[in-house]
This record gives structure tokens, C-alpha cells and sequence, in this order.
């Protein structure tokens, strides 16, 4: 998986990588997942679906999550993400780079509203 590779680039911005799994997808299915492609950052695995709903990473449409992301700053607010990520084959690599840029931004946003530089 691309993005276990590319956990250095999220660790480099003070980031901590999370995923978050969900229904349709059993807890056994993702710890299969995790072990079977060497993932070592955390899975958390929101049995209820109440933590995807929460971060709008839910779909009553379809009954099941969106394939996005959340940025969330150290205040627990939400304050960048996208509830769709493509699944189109290759297209991870353009995916970690669109949540690495939304980072850098909400990083840059904050900075500036501290008055710091964000480095």
C-alpha cells in the first residue's frame, strides 16, 4: 500500500496518520488488510459508524463510507478534508498528494492565524 510507504511525509509535517475503517468492512476484514500489507500506522476500526458520521465520512445514500479524508488540527476541529478520493487504479499516489497538500494548507492557515510561519 503507497500510503504506508509514504507515512514519512506525513510524520515530517508533525502529522500523525490515522485510518479509519468502518461497515460495510468487518474488524476481521481490516486486521487481515493491515496485516497482509504490513500497515503500521493505526487503523481504528469505528464499529457504531458514529466517528465517520461525525466527520462527515458517511453516506446515508449509499449506507457506507466515503472513500476521503479529514484533516484534523490539535484543537479537534475539522478543518480541511474531501469525501471523495478516487478509486480509479494508480490513483493513490494523486490521492496522498492531494491530502499532503490540504495539510500543508490547513498548517499554513494556522500558522498564519498564530502568527507563526508554520515551520
Amino acid at each position: 500500500m503507497e500510503l504506508q510507504g509514504r507515512q514519512g511525509d506525513f510524520e515530517e509535517r508533525g502529522a500523525a496518520l490515522f485510518v479509519l475503517g468502518s461497515l460495510p468492512e468487518s474488524l476481521e476484514a481490516a486486521t487481515n488488510q493491515a496485516r497482509t500489507h504490513g500497515i503500521t500506522y493505526p487503523i481504528l476500526y469505528d464499529a457504531d459508524t458514529s466517528v465517520t458520521r461525525k466527520v462527515g465520512l458517511w453516506s446515508d445514500g449509499m449506507e457506507m463510507p466515503f472513500m476521503g479524508y479529514v484533516i484534523i488540527d490539535t484543537m479537534g476541529r475539522i478543518v480541511n478534508g474531501d469525501q471523495v478520493l478516487s478509486e480509479a487504479g494508480g490513483a493513490a499516489r494523486d490521492n496522498i498528494e492531494d491530502i499532503l497538500s490540504a495539510l500543508d494548507s490547513a498548517r499554513k492557515a494556522a500558522a498564519a492565524a498564530t502568527g507563526h510561519d508554520g515551520t
